[in-house]
């Protein structure tokens, strides 16, 4: 069959528009994939950017919170139980006292718990155990006398209102001193929860066969038992140790604390919903929890968390008992958590807070997937407005189909600019500039992507900005903290050698402090021309408040000594300094303190402990302690203080020093001791004082190793020449 002209044009006319229809389709379909792989690409290549951007800043931020948040933790608790030991130390100080002062005190009488029906909280009272007997009545003289100890047990007991305390002297005779507290929501305020637990109390309680009577005798100083329930069906822990009579051991002093108030102490602050917080002791042991089941719960019988058959919490055990501070993942039941733990240094146990790795990762993860869903949105959005061009053009004729195709790759072009430079913005954020915005105003998903970009880059430039800004104020901080060293040190005599115009003597000096500024402080001045004032303290605490104090407590000291001007009154000048310590003294702070005056010429020399370490004597090289009679610390209480002297021979050697030297800790936490500093100082060839001193320094790191400076370090050397005057 022949084609006519017009068949022919008709039928090209139709070749022709469905050649071009057929690579309109081709294009389109092609375009439509690239648009999609690009777009596929830049979603992958956006959401990993986010993601281990994101996951880096949170983990880090996470860490570092979590770390200062164990820190702070391990220092409060740390706190709280170092000043229950303090408080134990001086119940048992009090009690010796009294006991081995009879004379100063008169006979007082305490209600029993055989003869009154009920105590309260608050009131001393004496318990007898049910074998007491005293036959000729001796031990009532004791007891009359040892009741006494109730006006320290409520001065102390102030300090503890509001808890569940309680506060106890059991002695080796049989009878039992006490006074508890029961919190105002016990709901009464009687010490016996029921007549059962009262009729059981008295009738079987016996003081000499509790665990925190062993405990306390076997020790020298205050030490904390463990958690266990007490007679009033409480949990508490108990920190003991023993007092003393004329005869030597009389019985156990302690405080009985209560777990409740320890719980709601390290359950303050949580840093997620899932927050587990515990304390380790030194033999991996959990002594507190938070939680009530599981390995990191308490146990009544010992297991040690460094030999559990899991590797993560062995090894975070095994770091914790060593003292170490950190923060590591552990697998906890089957989930990944983050453990923060720091040391706690009174007692040698370690706090730990475990936080699960979902709560830290979980924003990150919805964040990636918000911006997957959009762009994914964006694609779909993508994908129908090309079918939508594709099928339109099978429906317009050549010309305008022309016009579409030209149409349709400009508008191409112009929908895939936007991604361009959302790309293009992508790039140059992660590059640091936070100043960029994306100019977008296309009206739809896209901009909505790029005022989301723009919102994402003015949180971080602000989020950069206040690191700064906190980075700028640390450093403040420290400059601060250097300046007020500076001043520290220049109140300290730091001239030497001092008074060179005086051969009779010679002085040397050297203190390190901890931390920027410290709480040690030692001077020396002339108080006339015949005698020497030298003066070695110790301030409570570390830091700005026991500098704060250092302060105050040299003033005092040196303007009470200057008032007093001679020898023979050292100790009421003491007196009158500690009087002016305790007034006002609402932080409790307090000071160990030595003084001494120099009889230049005859070589007297008169001295006085507010509860120092004791000095040391070297004559012809041979060091000895000199005798100290036990006083109180400054700004404790209004005591008496007592003046102590020794005539000094020429060549003879003064070696005074602070706790700082005697309790420096190894990487194990064991102390230097005043044992090894005798033993070092009569290791020593004759020596200057200036190389005594340095070398004295020297045991002492190489003591500590790699474990970092626990306390202040401060050393005073005085050497006697007489009125002869050096010779060496």
């Amino acid at each position: 069959m022949k084609w006519s002209i017009r068949g022919r044009m008709i039928l090209l006319s139709f070749a022709g528009v469905f050649a071009v229809l057929l690579a309109v389709g081709i294009v389109a379909l092609y375009g439509l994939y690239a648009a999609q792989s690009s777009m596929r690409e830049q979603e992958e290549r956006l959401s990993s950017y986010m993601t281990e951007s994101m996951e880096g800043y949170a983990e880090k931020y996470a860490k570092e919170r979590l770390r200062e948040v164990a820190q702070s933790k391990a220092l409060h608790l740390d706190r709280e139980l170092y000043m229950v030991g303090e408080d134990v130390e001086f119940m048992a100080d009090t009690l010796s006292r009294i006991l081995k002062n009879k004379e100063n005190y008169r006979p007082r009488i305490l209600p029993n718990t055989r003869d009154v029906p009920d105590i309260v909280s608050g009131q001393p009272y004496i318990h007898y155990s049910p074998d007491f007997h005293d036959e000729n009545g001796k031990l009532q003289a004791e007891i009359a006398l040892a009741a006494n100890f109730a006006d320290g047990l409520e001065s102390i007991s102030k300090s503890y209102a509001g808890y569940r305390t309680s506060f106890f002297a059991g002695s080796k005779n049989g009878y039992l001193i006490c006074l508890d507290l029961i919190p105002p929501d016990a709901g009464t305020n009687s010490i016996y929860p029921s007549e059962e637990v009262r009729e059981d109390f008295v009738s079987h309680y016996d003081p000499r066969k509790r665990y925190w009577y062993e405990a306390g005798q076997k020790a020298n100083k205050p030490v904390f038992t463990d958690v266990s329930k007490g007679a009033d069906g409480h949990v508490s822990l108990s920190c003991v140790m023993p007092y003393y009579d004329a005869d030597g051991f009389a019985g156990v002093v302690g405080i009985s604390y209560s777990a409740e108030d320890i719980y709601r102490s390290i359950l303050s602050t949580a840093v997620g919903e899932k927050t587990i917080t515990f304390v380790l002791d030194d033999m991996g042991n959990v002594m507190f929890s938070s939680e009530r089941d599981g390995f990191l719960a308490v146990r009544p019988e010992a297991q040690d968390l460094r030999k559990i058959n899991n590797p993560s919490i062995a090894e975070a055990a095994r770091r914790m008992a060593a003292g170490e501070n950190g923060v590591m993942s552990v697998d906890y039941e089957g989930d990944i958590y983050y453990l923060a733990f720091a040391p706690m240094k009174s007692t040698g146990w370690s706090l730990g807070t475990v936080i699960e790795d979902d709560e830290v990762l979980n924003p990150v993860v919805e964040v990636g997937t918000a911006v997957s869903e959009k762009m994914g949105y964006f694609q779909n959005v993508m994908q129908r407005v090309f079918y939508d061009s594709f099928l339109r053009a099978g429906l317009i004729l050549i010309p305008i189909l022309l016009l579409v195709f030209y149409g349709s790759g400009r508008m191409a072009s112009r929908m895939s600019r936007p991604i361009r430079h959302l790309a293009d913005g992508a790039k140059e954020i992660s590059a640091g500039n936070f100043d960029k915005k994306l100019d977008i105003h296309t009206g739809d998903e896209v901009e909505h992507l790029a005022v989301c970009f723009n919102d994402m880059t003015m949180a971080l430039k602000e989020y950069t900005e206040n690191l700064a800004n906190a980075a700028a104020e640390r450093e403040r901080v420290r400059t601060e903290l250097s300046v007020a060293a500076r001043i520290q040190e220049d109140m300290l005599p730091n001239l030497f050698p001092a008074f060179p115009e005086h051969k009779e003597f010679a002085i040397y000096a050297t203190m390190d402090a901890a931390m920027n500024v410290g709480g040690d402080f030692y001077d020396f001045y002339l108080l006339d021309e015949k005698h020497l004032v030298i003066t070695i303290a110790d301030v409570s605490g570390k830091g700005v408040p026991a500098a704060l104090f250092m302060a105050k407590s040299q003033s005092v000291l040196k303007n009470s000594i200057l008032r007093g001007k001679t020898q023979d009154n050292l100790a009421a000048a003491i007196e009158n300094a500690n009087q002016q310590l305790c007034r006002n003294n609402d932080a409790s702070m307090f000071v160990t303190a030595l003084v001494g005056i120099l009889d230049m010429q005859s070589g007297h020399f008169t001295y006085v402990s507010g509860g120092h370490c004791p000095p040391l004597l070297g004559r012809n090289d041979h060091y000895e302690f000199l005798p100290i009679k036990k006083c109180s610390m400054l700004g404790v209480m209004e005591l008496p203080y007592t003046q102590q002297s020794v005539d000094l021979l020429p060549g003879d050697t003064l070696y005074l020093y602070t706790d700082g030297v005697s309790e420096a800790m190894d990487e194990q936490g064991r102390q230097f001791t005043e044992r090894q500093i005798k033993e070092k100082l009569n290791g020593l060839p004759h020596m200057s004082i200036e190389d005594i001193l340095a070398k004295m320094r020297e045991f002492v790191r190489q003591h500590a190793g790699t474990a970092p400076q626990s306390d202040d370090i401060t050393m005073l050397g005085l050497r006697f020449y007489g009125c002869a005057g050096r010779k060496d």
